[in-house]
This record gives C-alpha cells, sequence and structure tokens, in this order.
C-alpha cells in the first residue's frame, strides 16, 4: 500500500492539489514559529491595546491633491481591541481626535466609541488571518514570491480572497492584504503589515501595525500596541455591540429640487448638493459629493427638469472626497470634468483606477476622462446664460479650489466656504475676501453642506462670523486650561485676519 501512495501522489494528484498542499505546509511552519498550530488554536481570545493616528479621508483631504501635500491625521488613544476567535467577531473601542482644526466638536471629543467586526474585517491581525488561512473551509492558492517574500492566497468560506506574505528570515506573518471597495478610488488594496513581534505566554504577537493602500503607496493607520491578553476571563471582555444594520434598500435616494433663478436650480440629496444651471443646449452641474447613489440621482433629476437637455459637466469645487464621492459616477455618465488646474492629477487617479473586483458605476460603463481646467478664472457662457468660475484665494483648507458666480442671478456657489451646520470657522475670512478680490456682487450664496435654496449672503456671512467667535471662545478656553489645540489662536474672522498675538 505504501508503494501505490507514493506512485498516486507523484502521478495521480492533480495540480491544485499539489499547490495547496504547498501552501499548508508554509502555513503551518508560520504557525510552528508563531508558537504552534495546536497551541494557536487553543486561543478562546484575546485583546490588545494601544494607540496610534489615522490619516484623514484616506489620504484624500490634504490641502491640495498632490503626493507632497502633507497629510492630515486623526490620532487615536485608549484603543482596545478585542478578539473573540471561537465565534470570529470582535469589538474595536477607540477614543479619537483630529489633529487639525475641524469644524464641529465630534471632531475633537475623545469620546469612546465601539464597533462590531466580524469576517474579514479581523484578518487585518496575524493571530485570526492565520488561523482562518488554515481553517478547513478555507481554499489555498499557490506560494507566489513579492519582493522577497512568500506569499499565499487564501479564499474565505464566504469568498473573501486575502493574501499573507511571510518574512523569509523568521518565518513569521509580514502582511495581510485584500482588496476593497472605495467610493473615490475603485478597487483598493489595503496591506495590513506586522512588526516587532514579542513572545507573550509562548505566542509571537506584534507591536507595530501599519496599513497602507496600493493608492500612492499611503498610509493610513500607525499603531503601536502597548500591551497583550490571551484567553481573558468573561467577565472582563467586553460586550458586543449590536451588528450595523445593513441598508439594502436599493431605491433611488429622495431628492430635492428648489428653484434659484429661471433656469437655475439647487438640486441635492439631504443636505449635499449644489446648483443646476442651464444653458442654450446643455446643464451643468456644481459638485459630485456625497457618493455615487446620491450624484446619479441628482443627474437623473436634472435630466428631468428640462426637456431635451441634459447635464454634460460637472464642476470639482476642490478635491477633497468628501466632495468627489460621486465624481466616478458623474464619469461613467460621460461628463466632463472642470475643477482647479492643480486637481487634474488626483482627479485623473480617482477616475482611471480600476473596479473589477467590486464594479461600480465607471466599472459597468467606463469612461475616459474629459478635464477643463480652471486657472484664475473660466467663464462658461452662451446667448442664454454666463457662469463665471474663481480660483479661491486665501483659504488654508484648500488651496486649489473654485467657486461659481452667476452675475445675472447674483449666486455664489461653493464647497467649504461656508457651512451653516458648522459650530466653528478656523478660515472665516476666505468668503468675503473673495467677493472683494473679485468685485462681486452676490445676494445668495449656495454652500454645497447646506440647506436647500441657499442662504442670503448676508446671513451667509454672519454664521461664519458667529461660528469664527464659537472658535475664539473654545480656543479661549482651551488656553485657560493650558491646552493648546491644533487651529488656536483663530487668525480670522468674516472680514479678515486678526491682529497677531503680542502673548509669550
Amino acid at each position: 500500500m505504501a508503494g501505490i501512495a507514493v506512485v498516486l501522489s507523484g502521478a495521480s494528484v492533480p495540480a491544485w492539489a499539489q499547490q495547496e498542499d504547498a501552501s499548508r505546509r508554509l502555513l503551518e511552519s508560520v504557525a510552528e514559529a508563531m508558537g504552534g498550530l495546536d497551541e494557536l488554536r487553543a486561543i478562546d481570545n484575546f485583546v490588545y491595546t494601544g494607540f496610534g493616528q489615522q490619516v484623514y479621508q484616506d489620504g484624500g483631504g490634504n490641502l491640495t491633491g498632490s503626493v507632497n501635500a502633507p497629510p492630515k491625521w486623526r490620532a487615536i488613544t485608549d484603543v482596545q481591541r478585542s478578539f473573540d476567535l471561537v465565534d470570529k467577531r470582535g469589538v474595536y473601542q477607540e477614543r479619537g481626535s483630529y489633529m487639525f482644526p475641524f469644524a464641529a466638536p465630534f471632531g475633537h471629543s475623545w469620546n469612546r466609541s465601539a464597533s462590531l467586526q466580524e469576517g474579514a474585517a479581523l484578518l487585518d491581525h496575524p493571530l485570526p488571518a492565520l488561523l482562518e488561512a488554515l481553517a478547513p473551509d478555507t481554499v489555498l492558492g499557490p506560494v507566489t514570491v513579492e519582493e522577497g517574500q512568500s506569499v499565499v492566497q487564501f479564499t474565505t468560506k464566504d469568498g473573501t480572497s486575502l493574501w499573507m506574505a511571510v518574512d523569509a528570515v523568521t518565518q513569521l506573518p509580514a502582511w495581510t492584504r485584500r482588496i476593497m471597495p472605495h467610493e473615490n478610488l475603485g478597487d483598493v488594496a489595503v496591506t495590513a503589515y506586522f512588526t516587532g513581534y514579542v513572545p507573550y505566554q509562548g505566542v509571537q504577537l506584534p507591536y507595530g501595525l501599519m496599513n497602507k493602500l496600493d493608492w500612492r503607496e499611503q498610509v493610513t493607520l500607525m499603531f503601536q500596541v502597548d500591551s497583550y491578553r490571551v484567553d481573558v476571563p468573561a467577565d472582563q471582555f467586553p460586550a458586543f455591540p449590536e451588528a450595523r444594520t445593513r441598508n439594502n434598500d436599493t431605491s433611488e435616494p429622495e431628492v430635492s429640487v428648489t428653484e434659484l433663478a429661471a433656469g437655475v436650480w439647487d438640486v441635492r440629496v439631504g443636505s449635499n448638493g449644489g446648483p443646476i444651471i442651464e444653458f442654450d443646449d446643455h446643464l451643468v452641474m456644481f459638485e459630485a459629493g456625497g457618493g455615487p447613489a446620491a450624484t446619479l440621482a441628482r443627474i437623473d433629476e436634472a435630466n428631468r427638469l428640462v426637456p431635451n437637455k441634459a447635464v454634460t459637466a460637472v464642476i470639482v469645487s476642490h478635491h477633497h472626497f468628501d466632495h468627489t464621492a460621486g465624481l466616478r459616477a458623474a464619469v461613467s455618465r460621460g461628463l466632463k470634468v472642470i475643477s482647479h488646474r492643480g486637481n487634474e492629477g488626483i482627479i485623473r487617479d480617482m477616475i482611471e483606477r480600476p473596479a473589477i473586483v467590486f464594479p461600480d458605476a465607471l466599472g459597468q460603463n467606463p469612461h475616459s476622462l474629459t478635464f477643463v481646467p480652471v486657472d484664475q478664472q473660466l467663464v462658461l457662457e452662451d446667448d442664454t446664460q454666463r457662469l463665471e468660475l474663481y480660483h479661491v484665494i486665501g483659504h488654508s483648507h484648500m488651496a486649489n479650489a473654485v467657486f461659481g458666480y452667476l452675475p445675472e442671478e447674483r449666486i455664489t456657489m461653493e464647497g467649504d466656504l461656508g457651512d451653516a451646520a458648522w459650530t466653528w470657522h478656523w478660515w472665516a475670512g476666505a468668503l468675503a475676501r473673495n467677493i472683494e478680490a473679485y468685485g462681486l456682487e452676490p445676494e445668495r450664496n449656495i454652500a454645497v453642506h447646506g440647506p436647500p435654496g441657499g442662504l442670503s449672503i448676508e446671513e451667509t456671512l454672519a454664521n461664519i462670523q458667529a461660528q469664527s467667535e464659537a472658535a475664539q471662545a473654545f480656543c479661549a478656553e482651551q488656553a485657560d486650561a493650558e491646552k493648546f489645540f491644533f487651529g488656536c489662536r483663530v487668525q480670522y474672522d468674516a472680514s479678515g485676519a486678526l491682529p497677531l498675538s503680542t502673548a509669550r
């Protein structure tokens, strides 16, 4: 029988089985390096604590879209991540605050949050990832090599494909990777790196965790573990929060339409949107934020407003990911993109990335990008309408931004110059400065983040002044407590720059 077994293994075992055997042997050697497969499988739960930083908007919320623009970060502390390896679920808890001036208190609250994690969300740590890779119902792919490290592809029971790289020297996991959908970027590969392994209760566990996207090699998480606990008693294990209800509603979002003037409408979903402007033979849309569904709903609603006219272009105020979350969807409809010249690079990044694993609107209906640049000023005009676009000046939140002005209707339209919902305004002088610099005479302002129909320019500037004063009061409170907050001292009110401080 032994001889027959040898013959079968050499001649009759299919190639896929041989490759799976090679992958399994490699993963079992990894388990041995981590402390032994039986020992790892005997662990019911583990918890790590620590602190770190998360990048803002996946790197899409910086001052400009340049690859060299300084990133914005969010500090996280009092982090506790608890893994239930038996039921394959986890609890992630943290306190956080943006490391830059944010417009609302929730961004700086330091309140502790808790969220449920399940499935592939747990597999950015080597212990649950390795156990899942070696689970009986996981399908193993071939062993490949990337930058000198052996890599095993594996597909979990629910069909999620991941990869694990093995350090050639230590035989410990170097990273795991999975593909995820992204509204702005299409398919993104998220790689979780593991460094600083230290033995804890006989198990090798990493103290350094870092996540990176395959877009611009953007680091999205830098994290340092400061403690591990293995097999935590039930009375010390945190309660599991309820899972978020998945929204399976496939109906179109509810769209509101407010007529601003003849041939000009404010079309939005919820509090996000902007004007639709009618020209002789086409329509132009301001902004593509709010996500793909909201953007497509706005386009469809706009196309119903005027018979035989359709939206052919979208104006992008600036590149931030909350303002471009529907841009891929807009391009899937063939819309050309009008924005500041400095945004062309990052916008091309967004549009030209594939969406094959998770096909989005652009992946299903591909179109190439037609980009129309704005330098200092661009005028869109025909016999029926004139829309002026200007480069936003004096704004520390966004250097490559544009805003629009309809001189006949005396309407400005903008993103992040003013928002009635903000609590604090850190760049309050920008709107008035731009109005003065370009010699404009607006009566009404339509903010991308704002109420349907916008506000009068007087109301807008009054809100900005109140928000600046609230930010100044907040900074004063912080200073009295000897806390020196990001963005403090406030440098502007609605009229312009404030006097410099003479305090030491």
